[in-house]
């Protein structure tokens, strides 16, 4: 079973976007989760908690998951990144690809690995 952290670019202006992004992530963690791996997905854990926080102001929220997503990215094995417009602009995917370098894990991108999910 592998052991895979899901990233996906999710701050965004347009909180139509933000919600667009949030479905998408849904979706490959679904796909992940029924191929039979195990799989951790920021977005989808943190957007429900984000939509009702009452202390954190929206500039500090990524502030406030960063030591949170480090337990997990602790926990998984490899990462995949959601692909999406954005993705290579998110300080927080470019924080989790620090991370798995830094242990030589596997990183790659949701459009090269699609077809191993299916």
């Amino acid at each position: 079973m592998r052991k895979i952290f899901l990233a996906c670019p999710y701050s965004h202006a347009d909180e139509n976007v933000v919600h667009e992004r949030y479905l998408a992530c849904n979706k490959v963690a679904a796909k992940i989760a029924e191929s039979g791996n195990a799989v951790f997905s920021q977005v989808t854990m943190s957007h429900p908690i984000n939509l009702v926080l009452e202390k954190t102001e929206k500039a500090n929220i990524g502030k406030m998951w960063a030591p949170i997503d480090t337990v997990f990215l602790d926990a998984m094995e490899e990462l995949i990144i959601l692909d999406l417009e954005g993705w290579d602009k998110s300080a927080g995917i470019q924080r989790e690809i620090e991370f798995y370098k830094g242990r030589n894990q596997r990183i790659t991108l949701w459009s090269e690995v699609e077809k191993e999910f299916q």
